[in-house]
């Protein structure tokens, strides 16, 4: 049997992990559905066409929107299980890396979807979510690194 004891503040990890985090994608997924209705985007089409977006800024906007949403997807779970895992080791840095990764991707949805620029451009405004990302792997890597070590 394994006991895994948890650090008296690791409300504040979970806090980020399993609350934070699944709020934002909310937020993604209501924007991008409120926009699919004024671009006029079809269930069930992903995009809008080039022929529509060429027609329609708001068809580019919900393409950007479209696109935002599905790359938080695809990095939010291993975000959130670097951070959770993080957290058994160095909880208050787990808490303060995940929450920076919420507000970079918060940035990077809304430059995304409300900078103007083309091809979805001010995206790059939250483009550092990849450190956050990285520093929270970094300390997941290195806190079970440790433990292997100090067996």
């Amino acid at each position: 049997m394994v006991a895994i004891t948890l650090p008296s503040n690791y409300g504040a990890v979970i806090a980020v992990a399993l609350g934070t985090i699944p709020v934002l994608s909310f937020v993604h997924g209501s924007i991008t559905t409120s926009l699919r209705k004024v671009a006029k985007v079809p269930y069930p089409h992903s995009y809008a066409t080039v022929e529509q977006c060429k027609e329609s800024a708001k068809a580019e906007q919900f393409n950007c929107a479209q696109r935002a949403h599905a790359n938080f997807l695809e990095n939010a779970p291993q975000t959130m299980l670097f951070t959770l895992v993080a957290g058994l080791k160095y909880p208050e840095l787990a808490t303060g890396i995940g929450a920076l990764w919420v507000v970079f991707r918060s940035l990077f949805m809304y430059g995304y979807v409300y900078s103007g620029k083309p091809q979805g451009k001010g995206r790059m405004l939250g483009g550092f979510f990849w450190l956050a990302q990285g520093a929270l792997w970094g300390l997941t890597v290195f806190g079970v690194a440790r433990d292997l070590i100090s067996y």
